[in-house]
């Protein structure tokens, strides 16, 4: 109804697919589609290559990912809690916020991204 399923999709391949979660001890995977790919949880937690970006629900939502080989980024929420507490936002006006805002590629790194590690991009790199 409000066409922004492309939006909606992108929070769900960051995070239920593809989410890396903060914990005391370093970043943990909790995303089905990473938990379910042992080359890309070694990947995601250990390669120099992807950038790791705090969770930032609008950047997310402006994120392209690539759906036929490791994501170029992921991201970090602070706990599952955060999870949890997407499910009870409104999204509209976050639609509205990001209406004429440009799509942003999957590795490129933002300004105001909160980095947990600035990837080399190096994996990706070899493939183009």
């Amino acid at each position: 109804k409000l066409g922004k399923l492309t939006n909606l999709a992108r929070v769900y391949w960051y995070t239920v697919e593809f989410g890396l979660v903060k914990q005391a001890d370093g970043l943990r995977i909790y995303g089905a589609g990473i938990a379910s790919s042992h080359s890309e949880s070694l990947f995601a937690l250990e390669d120099a290559s992807p950038n790791r970006v705090a969770f930032d629900l609008q950047r997310v939502m402006q994120t392209d990912y690539r759906i036929d080989d490791f994501q170029e980024t992921y991201f970090v929420i602070q706990s599952l809690d955060d999870l949890l507490a997407l499910a009870k936002i409104d999204f509209a006006p976050i639609y509205a916020q990001i209406e004429d805002k440009v799509d942003i590629p999957p590795g490129q790194l933002m300004a105001q991204d909160e980095l947990f590690s600035r990837g080399t991009g190096s994996y990706h790199a070899k493939k183009r």
